[in-house]
C-alpha cells in the first residue's frame, strides 16, 4: 500500500472519529452510566419539587435519550443547504463550534440539576449531527481513489463504533460513570483538537472545482489528498466537464424526490434497508437496563454491553475486507435475516432469563451470547452497508438531497421506535423486540429481494436501469430510453416522455 494511500486513510479515520464522536459517546455513556442519569433526574426533580415516582422519571429518561433522534430530523433538513450551498468544509466548522457550545450546556445543566437545559444541550448537538455525517460521506466520495472507495465508507461505521466503545467504558462506574458532569467535560478536550484538525483540512478539490469553479485550489485540493499525480489534470477536467453539466440540470430539491419514479424507488429501498437497522438504536442506548431486567448483576450487564460494541467495531474492520468482494445484494439479505433470528433468540432467553424460575443460569448466558451476536452481524454489514444503499442508488445531483431526506425519516422512525421500547419492555418484557422490529423487517427484506439491484461494481446508470427494470416487471409498456450528454460524465437524470417512457440524462 502506498504511502500516499496510507495517509489519506489516515485523514479519513481522523474524520470519521471528528463526526462520530458527539453522536456515538453521548449515546453510549448514558447506557453505561445509566443509574447516575436515573439520579440525576429524580434528583432534578425533588429540587424543582416536582414527582418523583418511577412513571415521571422514566418520561423524562426517554425524552433525553430520544430528544437526539428528533432533534436529527430537522438537523437533515437543513443539511443540504449548508453542505450545498457554503461548502464540506464549513459545515465540518459549524457542526464542531455548535458541538462545543452544546457541551458547555449539558455541563451546567448536570451542574446545577436541570433536565431541560440537558435535553437542550442533545437536541444542539444532534440538530448537527446530521451535517457532520454528510459531509465525511461527501469528503470520502470525493476525494478518494475508487480503489478504495468502499473500504473508506466503512471507516464511517468503524468510527462510530470507536466512539461508542470510548463512551461505554468511560461511562462505566468503575471509571467516570461516577459522575455525568465530569464525563461531559472530559468531551471538550478531543472536540478542541476537531476543531483545529477541520480548519486545516482544504475543501474537497469537487466542490472547489464544480461550485467555487477555482481550478487552482481544486488542483491544490486534489494534490493534497491524492498526492502530485498525473492522473489529477484528467479528474480536474472530469470535476469542470460535471460542472457545465451541473449547469444545465436544476439543484436537486426535496420535492424532486418526490416527483420522479426512480427517485421514490431509490428511496423505498434505502428506507426499507435503513429499517432493518431500528432495533439497533435501543440496544445501543439500553442495553444495560434490558439485561438489568433480564436477571443480569450490575458489573456483567456493563461490560456486556461495552463488549458489545467492541466487537461491532471488529466486525466492521472485518466488514470492510469483505464489502467489495462479495455481492452486496446478497450480504444485505443474508445478514438482514440472520440478524432478526439473533434478535429473536435475544427476546426468547432474555424472556426466559426474567420470568422463568430456573436453578441454571444458562438463559442469562445464552441471552449475552445473542446479543454479541447480532452485534457482530450488525457491524459486519446491515450498520455500514446501510448508508451505501440511497447515495448508490442516484446520481452525483441528487445524494446529498437523498441521503438527508432519508437520514430524516430513519431519524424520525427510531425516535417512534426507540421512545417505545422502554415502556413497551416494562409492561410485555423482551417480546416487544418481536413485533416492534423483527415484523417489519420480514417485510423490508421482502420489498429489499424483489426490488434492490445489485449496486457492486457497476456505473450508477447500470445500477439505475437496473432498479427501474424490477420495478417495472419487465413490462414492455415502459421502456428505459438512454440520451447520453456529449460530455465525458456519467448520465445524471431521468425524466418522462410525453408518450410515458423513461429517458435518462
Amino acid at each position: 500500500m502506498r504511502w500516499q494511500t496510507v495517509r489519506l486513510i489516515a485523514i479519513y479515520a481522523a474524520l470519521s472519529a471528528i463526526t462520530n464522536f458527539p453522536s456515538g459517546f453521548t449515546n453510549s455513556s448514558v447506557n453505561t452510566a445509566v443509574a447516575k442519569l436515573h439520579k440525576f433526574i429524580a434528583t432534578s426533580l425533588r429540587e424543582e419539587g416536582r414527582p418523583d415516582d418511577e412513571n415521571t422519571i422514566a418520561l423524562f429518561q426517554s425524552a433525553t435519550l430520544n430528544c437526539w433522534f428528533v432533534a436529527q430530523i430537522f438537523g437533515a433538513m437543513m443539511t443540504p443547504m449548508i453542505s450545498d450551498r457554503y461548502g464540506r468544509k464549513v459545515g465540518y466548522i459549524v457542526c464542531v463550534t455548535t458541538t462545543i457550545f452544546a457541551t458547555f450546556v449539558q455541563y451546567f445543566s448536570m451542574c446545577f440539576y436541570m433536565p431541560w437545559g440537558l435535553i437542550f444541550g442533545r437536541s444542539l448537538t444532534a440538530l448537527v449531527s446530521p451535517l457532520g455525517d454528510a459531509c465525511l460521506l461527501l469528503y470520502v466520495q470525493e476525494t478518494s481513489p475508487l480503489e478504495i472507495r468502499g473500504m473508506s465508507s466503512f471507516l464511517c461505521e468503524i468510527g462510530y463504533g470507536t466512539m461508542c466503545v470510548l463512551g461505554m467504558v468511560l461511562g462505566m462506574k468503575s471509571v467516570l460513570g461516577e459522575s455525568l458532569s465530569r464525563l461531559l467535560l472530559l468531551s471538550l478536550i478531543p472536540l478542541f483538537f476537531s476543531l483545529c484538525f477541520v480548519i486545516q483540512i482544504p475543501e474537497t478539490p469537487k466542490f472547489l472545482m464544480i461550485t467555487r469553479k477555482d481550478s487552482k485550489k481544486a488542483m491544490k485540493s486534489l494534490e493534497y489528498f491524492q498526492g502530485n499525480n498525473p492522473e489529477n489534470r484528467s479528474l480536474i477536467e472530469d470535476y469542470e466537464a460535471e460542472g457545465m453539466t451541473e449547469k444545465m440540470s436544476r439543484e436537486s430539491t426535496f420535492l424532486e424526490l418526490l416527483s420522479k419514479w426512480h427517485l421514490r424507488q431509490a428511496m423505498r429501498l434505502a428506507l426499507a434497508t435503513l429499517s432493518l437497522t431500528l432495533s439497533f438504536y435501543p440496544i445501543l442506548q439500553s442495553s444495560t437496563y434490558f439485561l438489568l431486567e433480564s436477571g443480569v448483576s450490575v458489573d456483567t450487564a456493563q461490560l456486556c454491553s461495552t463488549l458489545a460494541q467492541v466487537v461491532l467495531t471488529l466486525s466492521s474492520i472485518f466488514g470492510a475486507s469483505i464489502i467489495d468482494r462479495f455481492s452486496r445484494r446478497k450480504l444485505l439479505l443474508s445478514f438482514g435475516v440472520l440478524s432478526n433470528i439473533l434478535l429473536v433468540c435475544f427476546a426468547f432467553f432474555s424472556h426466559m432469563s426474567a420470568t422463568v424460575v430456573s436453578p441454571y443460569s444458562w438463559p442469562k448466558y445464552a441471552c449475552l451470547a445473542s446479543l454479541l451476536a447480532y452485534c457482530i452481524s450488525f457491524g459486519m454489514v446491515l450498520g455500514p452497508l446501510s448508508w451505501f444503499v440511497a447515495p448508490e442508488l442516484v446520481s452525483q445531483r441528487h445524494r446529498c438531497t437523498i441521503f438527508s431526506a432519508c437520514f430524516a425519516i430513519h431519524n424520525l422512525l427510531i425516535a417512534l421506535t426507540d421512545f417505545a421500547t422502554i415502556p413497551l419492555f416494562r409492561i410485555f418484557g423482551s417480546m416487544c423486540f418481536v413485533f416492534l422490529f423483527v415484523i417489519p423487517s420480514i417485510l423490508c427484506l421482502c420489498y429489499i429481494y424483489l426490488f434492490m439491484p445489485e449496486t457492486l461494481g457497476k456505473s450508477t446508470l447500470e445500477i439505475i436501469h437496473e432498479m427501474v427494470e424490477r420495478g417495472m416487471n419487465g413490462s414492455e409498456n415502459n421502456i428505459v430510453t438512454l440520451d447520453t450528454p456529449t460530455l465525458k460524465v456519467r448520465p445524471r437524470l431521468f425524466s418522462s416522455t410525453s408518450d410515458g417512457n423513461l429517458r435518462v440524462y
